[in-house]
């Protein structure tokens, strides 16, 4: 089987000649630069020193162009197609500015946005979000600009193409990042005519976005990925019911829209935490694989999580990355590979991944112990 063929297999709940490994997506599972170790350390273990001049995902400062030697090395069956600009500016003071308008402080390893920054912070009525000159220009080219090319080079190297939306892909994250995380929140019950008035801008500009980039890829497109983290270590980051009022509706549209512009493809989404309670929800909005399943939060341990709800839904993710990956031996990280696969592999609907990008404090021979494990006890043939 070729990547794109083990791909498909396990997310029609069957299962492929071995799990399917994703390994490099610039919002996923690639590694971050920094220090102590990072990709430029992986590289350099790994015997890579002519690698290219990594080009960083600015919200999670993690390598979008990881080197393909080691996407081989590791077995990634999968490859993702981003839309291009609109580019993020550097503003004088050294911080950087997206195309919404955000605006991203370095801090340590990461760029951090600060609610003290949100644009929208000061907004009071529907007026006030109308009146806001820094939306995204959706007729900007770059958007799609050789995009059709590179979906249709991945489908060509036998790959399964992931098409990410980008920054059009997260409604919830960019709420509480133009609005302020607390705004958010509080929006939600105290100023609700406001509420409904900026998730619908931001919706509509989502979906602007779907509207203008996947039909010129989704004829190469496997997957769709989108994001908005829902949960935290031990509860949601709302009661159920909220997010049933206040984030569900429109998280629906957003995949309709993705639904009509590339009816093949599977629906990926991103939320982290503890997200258990609503993972019927999104199920019923269409979300066919979600990541990244983090196995520390609460209710999400891997076997309860796939015999709950692998009947109807993927996986994509769920080795620990908060205390196993960076901490383990090789060996301990080797049997929880192990573990995670047993409990997640059994009828397919399972890719294996880390729960989240990789820290620059996992040490290369940690990440590669991860990989080697993940394909020596993938194998379904080893399952007996």
């Amino acid at each position: 089987m070729n990547g794109r063929d083990r791909v498909l297999t396990a997310l029609d709940h069957r299962e492929p000649d071995r799990v399917p490994i994703e390994f490099g997506s610039p919002q996923v599972s690639s590694l971050l630069i920094g220090e102590p170790y990072g990709y430029e350390r992986l590289c350099e273990y790994l015997g890579i020193t002519d690698y290219p001049e990594p080009v960083i995902n600015v919200y999670l400062n993690s390598v979008k162009n990881v080197d393909p030697r080691i996407m081989h090395r590791f077995g990634a069956d999968l490859r993702w197609v981003m839309p291009g600009g609109p580019d993020v500016e550097r503003a004088p003071d050294g911080r950087l500015v997206d195309s919404w308008g955000l605006v991203l402080t370095p801090s340590g390893n990461f760029n951090v946005i600060v609610d003290a920054d949100a644009p929208l912070r000061g907004a009071e009525t529907p007026s006030d979000i109308e009146a806001y000159p820094l939306w995204p220009d959706l007729s900007d080219p770059r958007i799609t600009e050789g995009k059709a090319e590179e979906a249709k080079a991945h489908r060509r190297e036998g790959y399964a193409v992931v098409a990410s939306i980008g920054s059009g892909g997260r409604l919830f994250h960019t709420y509480a990042w133009i609005r302020g995380f607390d705004s958010w929140l509080m929006d939600m019950y105290e100023n609700q005519r406001l509420y409904h008035a900026l998730a619908e801008k931001i919706t509509e500009i989502s979906i602007g976005y779907v509207e203008a980039y996947l039909p010129v890829v989704a004829e190469y497109a496997d997957i769709v990925y989108m994001a908005d983290d829902l949960g935290t270590q031990q509860s949601m980051l709302m009661s159920p019911d909220a997010y049933r009022t206040f984030c569900k509706p429109y998280h629906r549209r957003l995949i309709e829209a993705i639904r009509r512009a590339a009816p093949r493809a599977k629906v990926l989404m991103h939320s982290c935490g503890a997200i258990s309670p609503v993972i019927p929800d999104l199920i019923e909005i269409g979300v066919d694989v979600l990541n990244p399943v983090q196995p520390l939060a609460t209710g999400m341990a891997p076997a309860v999580v796939k015999r709950t709800f692998g009947g109807e839904l993927s996986f994509l993710g769920g080795l620990d990355i908060q205390e196993l990956l960076p901490f383990g031996t090789p060996e301990e990280i080797r049997q929880g590979v192990r573990q995670l696969i047993e409990a997640y592999a059994p009828g397919g609907g399972y890719i294996f991944a880390p729960a989240h990008e990789i820290l620059p404090e996992v040490k290369p021979a940690s990440v590669v112990a991860m990989f080697d494990a993940a394909r020596e006890f993938g194998l379904y043939s080893s399952h007996g």
